[in-house]
């Protein structure tokens, strides 16, 4: 009796325990999300959004955020909300800058805008010290803020495929982030 005891509460745990917040949950429509505080990782790319839904920044837990292939054309200065975040994928986008309040996501470790038509990046960026990937490939960003030297010692991987960058440019990067692995096409003195 004792055993039978022991493995319906084992049963009971388990079903009490599916629901509450699951981190590696996969969230990939707000119709399905009961609870923003359970939402830990949210894809609503290729949902032809042309801003950010309010509701994302009332999860407060959210970790990774990806809204690839849509028109946003703006990050709303509310996405300092997001304490927990550590990866933002908005790539394929219709961006033209980043909110300044980007840099105050401290725990940021990724953030891909590839393919958006950003000229140049907020300084702030360049204190994120747990940044490891900044992925720029296909963006108008030629040049980086001095204050990305502080980055040097945590950026892994910086992807400027793409990118509009002379020789001069690729070597004024090459000196500021030495550590960092740099990924570029051959640039030309064309300009």
């Amino acid at each position: 009796m004792k055993l039978l005891n022991h493995i319906l509460l084992i049963l009971f745990m388990g079903c009490f325990l599916t629901l509450e917040a699951q981190p590696g949950k996969v969230y990939k429509s707000l119709k399905e999300i009961k609870n923003p505080e359970d939402v830990y990782i949210l894809k609503l790319n290729h949902k032809r959004l042309t801003k950010i839904p309010t509701e994302v920044f009332k999860m407060t837990n959210l970790r990774v955020l990806d809204l690839g292939k849509n028109n946003i054309s703006v990050i709303p200065s509310n996405i300092v909300e997001l304490q927990n975040l550590e990866e933002l994928k908005i790539e394929r986008n219709l961006l033209k800058s980043l909110p300044l309040e980007i840099g105050l996501l401290s725990k940021l470790k990724v953030i891909d805008v590839n393919r958006n038509p950003i000229e140049e990046l907020p300084d702030i960026i360049g204190y994120l010290n747990n940044l490891e990937k900044l992925i720029l490939w296909g963006t108008g960003v030629a040049q980086l803020p001095d204050s990305f030297e502080a980055l040097d010692g945590t950026l892994q991987l910086l992807d400027m495929r793409a990118c509009s960058l002379t020789r001069d440019d690729q070597e004024k990067i090459s000196q500021m982030l030495p550590n960092v692995k740099k990924m570029w096409n051959q640039a030309c003195n064309c300009r």
